[in-house]
């Protein structure tokens, strides 16, 4: 039975006359088809890249995935989110002690679609996690990632790109919880809204009693090529612990003038700069993600080439 649920929540609420609290869909988890799956990632072994495809489902779908990095252990993981009806997505990784993990994902649903996308990640001692996304298609995006840094010195690294096109809403939420000493997160967000295409970006960062000497610093740029988008950007930074180092900063608007010469001059229209521009911030998450396979799986879908290999 579909229900109306409240999603990618702030952990406090704030903002209340934008109401941006958190998104709020229509959901029918009873008569989804549920599948789990566990996979681990072994030290001193090459792990080949793990490789999850969620395409091409005609239901109600939820899929788990439980991955555990073991001490020292280093893996990348691609995960591509298609389909023309609801589907559900969470991903539960455990990093030991210095383990690194790599996750990169394209959510691209069709316009008859929607992807929820969950990331729950528990860091350990020295640790690094770097969460990679793709947020492309016509359907509705909902993304949502929490990162708890427990250990000492454990390390997040979140880059995420979108482009938003028709009336499609793209909501994405991430929470870095620091609790142990010297832990830092880097979140830096880049992308478009085209036509009368939505987006919220919710970006906290929470300094736990205990995180000293810890970092965390968020940026978002967004390119707005359209008169009916709309646009809203979430920066929250929580503290208990005094000596720590929170910032935050967004770039929000149009292509200026002096970009506008720039293209002119090399015989570009204002149609082709504005695709270039829109196309930018996915190029350079593919370049980032290092792998032909991705690579050519994005570039297909989004008619673009690009070298990879540079």
């Amino acid at each position: 039975m579909t229900k109306n649920i409240l999603i990618d929540k702030l952990p406090t609420k704030t903002w209340n006359f934008l109401k941006v609290n958190s998104a709020e869909i229509q959901w029918d988890s009873e008569s989804a088809a549920k599948t789990e799956e566990n996979i681990i990632l072994k030290k001193d072994e090459k792990n080949e890249p793990v490789r999850l495809d969620n395409s091409g489902a005609e239901e109600y779908t939820e899929k788990v995935v439980n991955v555990t990095a073991e001490k020292a252990a280093r893996g990348v993981i691609f995960e591509v989110c298609r389909g023309n009806a609801p589907m559900l997505s969470r991903v539960n990784i455990d990093l030991e002690e210095g383990a690194e993990v790599k996750l990169v994902m394209l959510l691209e649903p069709s316009e008859s679609g929607l992807v929820r996308h969950e990331v729950r990640a528990e860091c350990g001692v020295n640790s690094h996690i770097h969460i990679m996304t793709i947020m492309i298609g016509g359907g509705d995006i909902y993304s949502d990632d929490h990162v708890t840094l427990s250990g000492d010195g454990a390390r997040l690294d979140a880059d995420t790109a979108y482009l938003g096109k028709n009336s499609q809403t793209i909501d994405y939420n991430i929470v870095a919880d620091h609790f142990g000493k010297k832990t830092e997160s880097l979140i830096t967000v880049n992308g478009a809204l085209t036509d009368s295409a939505k987006k919220v970006f919710r970006g906290t960062i929470d300094f736990k009693k205990g995180s000293a000497d810890s970092v965390g610093s968020e940026n978002e740029t967004v390119l707005m090529l359209g008169d009916d988008v709309v646009n809203k950007t979430v920066p929250l930074i929580l503290c208990a612990e005094e000596n720590v180092e929170g910032t935050h900063g967004a770039t929000i608007g149009e292509l200026d003038a002096d970009t506008m010469f720039y293209f002119e001059s090399r015989g570009i229209d204002r149609e082709t700069a504005e695709k270039i521009m829109a196309y930018a911030a996915v190029e350079r998450l593919i370049h980032m993600a290092e792998d032909s396979e991705f690579a050519a799986e994005v570039e297909e879908d989004m008619g673009i080439k690009t070298d990879t290999e540079e």
